[in-house]
C-alpha cells in the first residue's frame, strides 16, 4: 500500500552482505521480509529496489536455510529446517499445540519453517530471473527440490491429511511423526497445512489440505480460520492461539488460494476477515491482536496495530480503484493503468516449478464500467463481486503473456 515504507521495513530487517549478522533477528524468524519483497516488486517495479535488497535477502535465505557454516537450521540426516536454536517459536503461535508440548526441541522440525522456506526460495529465484543470476537460480531450484522432496517424504500423513512434525535420531535421520498422546497427529492446523503456501503437494494432498481449512468441523469458523482443527483432542477453548483466529496466517492461506485458483475461496477468507474486524471495531474501536472463536470477540493487546495490515491490505485488494493483487506466483512487469483506470496492461511471467495450473489475480478498475480481459489476445474468466473489482482465472500455463483490462 506504501511503497516507501514497504522498503523501509524489508531493508530494517536485512544487513548488507558480509555483516556480522545475517539478519535483524527479532522474533519468530519466518520469511516474511521476502514475501513483502515479491509484493514490492509487484507494486513497483522498481529495478532498483530488485537489486538492492536482493543481495541482503540472499544472505538472510541462506542462513536460515543452513548454507551458511555458522547456521544450525538443517537437519544433517532428513535436510528439514528448524530454528529453535534461535527462537522458540516456530510460526508464532506461541500455544500451538505441539510446539507447546515439545520438552526437547532439538530433533524435531515443524513444517512451516520448510514450507515458508521454499516459498521464499520461489520468490528468489523469480527476483534471481528478472536480475540474471542464472547460477543463483540453479541454487534455488537445488533447494526448492530438496526441502520438497523432504517435507513430502517424512512429514506427510496420509491418514489425517495433515503434514507432521517429524523427530529425529541423534545422528538427525527422521524416525516418524511426533504424536500426541492418543497416538493421533499432532499436528492439525495451520502449521499442518502450512505447504499449501510453497505448492508442493499432489493435488489430492492439497485438496485434503483445503479441506480440512474450509471445513466448519475443523478449521473454519465464523470468524475466520482457526489456528488448531476444532475437531482435534488437544484443541482447547480458552487458549491464546489455540482457539482462536488470527490474520496473518490468513493472509498466507489467501495467497496460497489466489495461486491455486481458488478464487471464491480466497474471497471467502478476505471477507470474513474485514467483518469480523469491523464488527469488533464499530463495537470496541479497539485494534486487537486475535479474535476468540467462542466468544467472536476481539482479544489481546488492544493496541496491536501491526496485526492490522493484513485488514489494510485486503481491503484495498478488494476496493482500492488501482491496485493489483497476486498470490506468490504471477510476476509483473510494465504494469499500467490508464489516468481514469478503465484500462489496464501488464506483462506477467509465472513460477514456472509446478506443473501448470491456474492462477488467480484481483484488478480493481473503475467501477463505472464493464471490462473485458484477455491473455495473450485470448478471452478469459473473469468475475465480478462488485462493480470495478475483477477476479481473473489466467488459464493453465507457465508460459509469459500480456494482460489486457478494457472497457467494454
Amino acid at each position: 500500500m506504501d511503497i516507501t515504507k514497504a522498503f523501509e521495513c524489508i531493508r530494517a530487517y536485512t544487513t548488507p552482505v558480509g555483516s556480522e549478522s545475517a539478519f535483524i533477528h527479532h522474533g519468530t524468524p519466518l520469511p516474511i521480509q521476502m514475501y513483502a519483497y515479491y509484493d514490492l516488486w509487484n507494486n513497483s517495479q522498481s529495478k532498483e529496489a530488485l537489486q538492492f535488497l536482493y543481495p541482503r535477502l540472499k544472505q538472510f535465505f541462506d542462513f536460515m536455510t543452513g548454507k551458511n557454516p555458522y547456521s544450525t537450521t538443517r537437519m544433517k540426516g532428513s535436510g528439514l529446517l528448524r530454528t529453535w536454536d534461535y527462537f522458540y517459536n516456530s510460526g508464532g503461535w506461541d500455544d500451538y499445540p505441539p510446539q507447546h508440548a515439545l520438552r526437547d526441541k532439538a530433533s524435531v522440525t515443524p513444517v512451516v519453517t520448510s514450507a515458508y522456506y521454499i516459498r521464499a526460495a520461489k520468490i528468489l529465484r523469480l527476483a534471481a530471473k528478472e536480475l540474471g543470476f542464472k547460477k543463483d537460480v540453479k541454487e534455488y531450484e537445488q533447494t526448492i527440490k530438496q526441502l520438497s522432496n523432504a517435507l513430502l517424504t517424512y512429514s506427510w500423513d496420509e491418514e489425517t491429511g495433515y503434514f507432521g512434525y517429524v523427530m529425529h535420531d541423534n545422528d538427525g535421520t527422521p524416525k516418524g511423526l511426533y504424536r500426541y498422546k492418543d497416538g493421533s497427529n499432532f499436528n492439525k492446523g495451520l502449521d499442518g497445512v502450512s505447504p499449501l503456501i510453497a505448492n508442493i503437494s499432489s493435488k489430492e494432498q492439497t485438496d485434503r489440505m483445503i479441506s480440512h481449512v474450509f471445513s466448519p468441523n475443523e478449521m473454519w469458523t465464523n470468524v475466520g480460520i482457526s489456528t488448531v482443527d476444532q475437531s482435534a483432542p488437544y484443541y482447547s477453548t480458552a487458549g491464546y492461539w489455540n482457539g482462536a483466529v488470527w490474520f496473518p496466517h490468513q493472509w498466507m492461506v489467501w495467497k496460497a488460494l489466489l495461486d491455486l485458483g481458488e478464487g471464491e475461496k480466497a474471497y471467502q477468507v478476505a471477507t470474513t476477515a474485514l467483518n469480523t474486524w469491523g464488527t469488533e471495531c464499530k463495537e470496541s474501536y479497539y485494534t486487537f491482536e486475535h479474535f476468540i472463536i467462542s466468544s467472536q470477540r476481539g482479544a489481546g493487546w488492544h493496541q496491536f496495530s501491526g496485526l492490522s495490515s493484513p485488514i489494510l491490505n485486503w481491503f484495498a485488494a478488494y476496493y482500492r480503484i488501482g491496485k493489483v493483487s497476486t498470490g506468490f506466483e504471477v510476476w509483473i512487469s510494465n504494469s499500467q493503468f490508464n489516468v481514469d483506470n478503465t484500462q489496464y496492461q501488464a506483462e506477467i511471467a509465472f513460477d514456472d516449478s509446478t506443473v501448470p495450473h491456474q492462477r488467480t489475480i484481483l484488478v480493481c478498475m473503475n467501477p463505472e464500467k464493464d471490462y473485458q480481459v484477455t491473455f495473450n489476445g485470448k478471452v478469459v474468466e473473469s468475475r465480478v463481486y462488485h462493480q470495478g473489482l475483477l477476479e481473473i482465472t489466467l488459464p493453465s500455463t507457465n508460459k509469459s503473456g500480456k494482460l489486457t483490462v478494457t472497457s467494454i
